[in-house]
C-alpha cells in the first residue's frame, strides 16, 4: 500500500467507481445517468468539466495538486466532481444560448435593461452598436469573453450554492475547500495593476474571489475605482446567485457589462495594435518561406504566449498568437485569424478559471424555493473545511485586519416558550405542490400520445395518386418553453379584446337558443303579437322558439407556412388570426384545431397547434411556434384535416384555410395541382366538410379558381381575424 502514489491511486478503477457511485447517488432520482472520467494530465491546465453526459476530472490539476495529503486531495476531487454535478442538475444551457445568440444580434436577454440612467442608457446603446460593427471586430471579441467569463463566475456560484444545500457533506467540504485554495491562487489587486493586467480582468479575478470565498485578496489596502465597481456589483451578483431562473444571471451579465463598458474600452486600442503586429509579422513569415532564396524555414516558438502563472493568470504583455489556430488551404493560419487568436488569448489568459461549461443542451431540475442556509449550517461547514486543513502551514492570509471592535455586555437567552410560527398549511402547501408537479407529468405524457396517435392517423390516410410516394410527418409541441409563454402574453392581449368584442355580439343569441323563448319583430308568421300592433312597419308576428342542444359545430384552421409567408407580414397575420379564432372558439365552446404546413422535396411536415383533443390547456402558446418555413404541398395537408373533421361528431364542420398562393413541392403545382384540390373540396364538401379559403397573397384569382364559392378575399389584412371569426358565427347551427 505505501508503494502506492496519489497518481495511481486517483486514477484507479477502484477510485474511480467510489466517485461514480456517488455521483449516481446524488443524481439517480433525477434519472440522468453520468460517468466519471478521471485522466492524468500534468500539464493540461484543464481542471474539470462535463459535456452532460460525463464528468472529466484531470485529477493532477493545480488546486488537487496543491493539496498536502492524500485525504485533502480526495475530498477536493469530490468537490471537483460535486460541482460538475451541480451543473448537471441545475445548470440551464438552454437559456444561456439563447442569450449568446441575442447578444451576436445586438440585444439582450431575456429583456432589454430597465431602471437606467441616461449614461447607463448610452452604455447600452453603444454596447448594441460595437456588437452590430462588423468593421472592427475587437470590441465584439472582448465582450464575447467578457460575458462569458461572467456567465461562468456566476453560474458557478449558483451551482456551489445549490449543491452546498443539497448535499451539506462531502460534496459541500470539498467544494469550500477548493474555492478557499483557489481564491487564493489569484494574485492581490496591487500585484495585478503592477503586471499591468486590463483593468476589466482585474474586476473580473475580483468577482471570482468574491463568489468563490466572499473575500478578496487586498494585502495592499488598495483602494480606487476598481474596488468600488466591485463593490457597486456585489448587490446584483449576491441575488442572482440565489435565484433559481437562469434569467436573472443573464440579467446580471448584462448589468455588469453595461457598468463596466467605459472600462472594457481601454483595452481596445492594445488589442488592435497586437492584432496589427501578429498580421504584419504572419505576413512576413509568409513573404519570407514563400522566398526562393530563404528556403524551408522551421516554426519559431518566439512569438508564443508565456506559459499560463501557477494561479492560471497571465499578464498583458505575455499575450501573443497561439497553436492550434485556423489553417488556410496551405496549412498554415492567416493572419487575421492568427491575429484574433491573440486577442482571444490575451483575454482569455488573464481570467482565472476553475472550470470550463463546454456548449451544449441541459434539462434543469425544478426546484421551489430559495437557496439558503443559516448561520449555524455555515459555521459547520467551515469548522469542517478548517479541521481538514488543519495540517497545513503558512496559509496565506486574505487580508490584513487591524483588530476587533469591542461591544459592551451581551447575553444569551433561552426561549423555553417559543411555539413554532405558527403557520399551519406546510403539509397542505406541500401536497399541492406534489399534485401539481403529478398533473404537469400526466398532461407530458398524454401530450406525447396525442402526438403519437396524429401521427398514426397520418400514416393511415390514402393521399391519393398525386400524393403517392411522399412522407408526412406531425409535429407537435409537448414540453411548452417559458420563452413562447412570455411571447404570448405580450401579444395576446390586444388581440384577445378583439375577440371578446364578438363573442359578446353572438352571446345573447346563443344563449336564447340554448334556451328557447319568444321571438319577435316578425314580419310573417302564424301569431299576432298583441303588443306589436301599435307597429307601422309590418312587423307584428312572433314566434316561440324551443331550447336548443350546445354548439354543435366544430372548425379547423389550416395555415400555409410556406417561405413566401413571411412577405408582408402574412405570417404574423396568420398567427394573430389564429390566435382571434383559438380564442372565440374555446370561449364559446366550439371545438377547434388549427394546423400548419410546409414541404420539401415530398415530405410534408404538418403542425399541431390546437387538437381537439389536447389536454394540457397550452394550445395558445404553441401558436407561437407558426413561421414562414419552406414549399407547400397542400393537397396532402388538406386531406388530413378534413378527415380529422369528417371523423369527428359535429352536426357542422368548417374547415378555414389561409394562404398566399398556389401549391409548390417537387411535381406538384399549377394546373394539376389545383384540379387536386378542387377534387379535395369537391369530395369532402359531400362528406359535410364546409371548405373556405382565404385569399392574402397576390394569387387570389388562383385561389377563387380552385375554392368557387369558398372563397374568401381579403384585401385588408387587419380584417382577417374578424371576416372569419364572423363566418364562423354566420355557421352556426340554426
Amino acid at each position: 500500500m505505501s508503494k502506492i502514489s496519489d497518481r495511481e491511486f486517483f486514477t484507479s478503477r477502484a477510485y474511480r467507481g467510489y466517485l461514480t457511485d456517488i455521483t449516481e447517488s446524488a443524481t439517480k432520482k433525477y434519472r440522468r445517468p453520468i460517468r466519471v472520467t478521471l485522466f492524468d494530465a500534468s500539464e493540461d491546465p484543464t481542471v474539470a468539466y462535463t459535456d452532460y453526459s460525463g464528468i472529466y476530472i484531470n485529477v493532477c490539476n493545480h488546486i488537487t495538486e496543491s493539496m498536502p495529503s492524500r485525504e485533502l486531495k480526495s475530498i477536493s476531487l469530490e468537490g471537483l466532481n460535486g460541482h460538475e454535478i451541480g451543473h448537471n442538475l441545475y445548470t440551464d444551457m438552454r437559456v444561456w444560448e439563447r442569450y449568446f445568440d441575442r447578444l451576436a444580434k445586438g440585444q439582450f436577454y431575456p429583456n432589454p435593461p430597465h431602471n437606467l440612467d441616461g449614461t447607463q442608457a448610452l452604455y447600452a446603446d453603444e454596447i448594441k452598436a460595437a456588437l452590430l460593427d462588423d468593421s472592427d471586430d475587437i470590441p465584439k471579441t472582448v465582450l464575447f469573453q467578457a460575458a462569458k467569463t461572467l456567465e461562468n463566475i456566476l453560474e458557478d456560484g449558483y451551482v456551489d450554492a445549490r449543491m452546498i444545500s443539497a448535499f451539506p457533506g462531502r460534496f459541500a467540504r470539498g467544494i469550500m475547500l477548493n474555492n478557499l485554495r483557489f481564491s487564493e491562487t489569484v494574485p492581490e489587486i496591487q500585484t495585478m495593476l503592477n503586471e499591468r493586467y486590463y483593468d476589466h480582468s482585474i474586476i473580473m479575478n475580483l468577482l471570482i474571489q468574491y463568489v468563490r470565498s466572499g473575500e478578496v485578496n487586498n494585502l495592499s489596502e488598495y483602494t480606487g475605482e476598481l474596488l468600488d465597481k466591485l463593490l457597486e456589483f456585489i448587490p446584483t451578483v449576491d441575488e442572482c446567485i440565489r435565484d433559481e431562473d437562469a434569467r436573472s444571471r443573464c440579467t446580471a451579465v448584462t448589468s455588469i457589462l453595461i457598468g463596466i463598458w467605459p472600462i472594457l474600452q481601454r483595452c481596445f486600442d492594445p488589442l488592435r495594435k497586437m492584432k496589427q503586429d501578429v498580421e504584419n509579422q504572419q505576413k512576413a513569415n509568409t513573404s519570407n518561406n514563400q522566398s526562393p532564396a530563404g528556403g524551408q524555414q522551421s516554426q519559431s516558438n518566439a512569438g508564443a504566449p508565456q506559459g499560463d502563472d501557477e494561479d492560471g493568470t497571465s499578464p498583458a504583455n505575455g499575450a501573443g498568437p497561439t497553436a492550434g489556430t485556423a489553417e488556410n488551404a496551405e496549412g498554415q493560419a492567416t493572419p487575421e485569424e492568427a491575429g484574433m487568436e491573440a486577442v482571444i488569448s490575451a483575454l482569455a489568459g488573464q481570467v482565472a478559471k476553475l472550470a470550463e461549461m463546454p456548449s451544449g443542451s441541459n434539462t434543469p431540475i425544478p426546484f421551489n424555493g430559495v437557496i439558503a442556509m443559516d448561520e449555524e449550517e455555515k459555521q459547520q461547514l467551515m469548522e469542517a473545511v478548517s479541521r481538514v486543513l488543519s495540517e497545513e502551514t503558512a496559509r496565506i492570509a486574505s487580508r490584513v485586519t487591524q483588530g476587533f471592535e469591542q461591544g459592551e455586555g451581551g447575553t444569551v437567552t433561552y426561549n423555553t416558550g417559543y411555539a413554532g410560527s405558527g403557520y399551519g398549511d406546510a403539509a397542505s402547501d406541500t401536497q399541492r405542490m406534489l399534485e401539481e408537479m403529478a398533473e404537469a407529468q400526466v398532461y407530458e405524457a398524454m401530450e406525447e400520445e396525442l402526438s403519437e396517435e396524429l401521427q398514426r392517423e397520418a400514416d393511415s390516410i390514402s393521399y391519393g395518386n398525386a400524393h403517392r410516394g411522399i412522407h408526412v410527418t406531425v409535429n407537435r409541441i409537448v414540453h411548452i418553453e417559458q420563452e413562447m409563454i412570455d411571447s404570448y402574453n405580450a401579444i395576446a392581449p390586444e388581440l384577445l379584446q378583439l375577440s371578446k368584442r364578438l363573442q359578446r355580439s353572438i352571446r345573447s343569441v346563443l344563449t336564447d337558443k340554448r334556451q328557447g323563448g319568444k321571438q319577435t319583430g316578425l314580419l310573417a308568421g302564424k301569431r299576432l303579437n298583441q303588443h306589436a300592433l301599435y307597429r307601422d312597419d309590418g312587423r307584428v308576428f312572433c314566434n316561440s322558439r324551443l331550447p336548443t342542444e350546445p354548439i354543435n359545430l366544430a372548425v379547423a384552421l389550416l395555415v400555409d407556412e410556406s417561405g413566401s409567408m413571411c412577405g408582408s407580414d402574412r405570417i404574423t397575420r396568420a398567427r394573430a388570426t389564429a390566435i382571434v379564432v383559438h380564442d372565440f372558439c374555446e370561449k364559446l365552446g366550439i371545438p377547434v384545431m388549427i394546423m400548419g404546413h410546409t414541404a420539401s422535396s415530398r415530405m410534408v411536415d404538418l403542425y399541431s397547434y390546437a387538437a381537439f383533443d389536447s389536454v394540457d390547456r397550452n394550445d395558445r402558446y404553441r401558436l407561437m411556434d407558426m413561421s414562414a418555413r419552406w414549399c407547400n404541398r397542400d393537397g396532402a395537408a388538406l386531406r388530413f384535416v378534413a378527415e380529422k373533421l369528417v371523423k369527428y361528431p359535429a352536426d357542422v364542420k368548417m374547415l378555414l384555410i389561409i394562404s398566399d398562393g398556389q401549391p409548390n413541392d417537387d411535381d406538384y403545382g399549377g394546373s394539376a395541382a389545383e384540379a387536386d384540390l378542387r377534387g379535395i373540396k369537391l369530395e369532402y364538401s359531400r362528406r359535410g366538410v364546409q371548405i373556405f379559403a382565404a385569399a392574402i397573397g397576390t394569387d387570389r384569382d388562383r385561389i377563387e379558381r380552385i375554392y368557387g364559392n369558398g372563397y374568401l378575399d381579403i384585401s385588408d389584412l387587419n380584417q382577417l381575424p374578424i371576416m372569419l371569426t364572423q363566418l364562423i358565427a354566420r355557421n352556426l347551427p340554426k
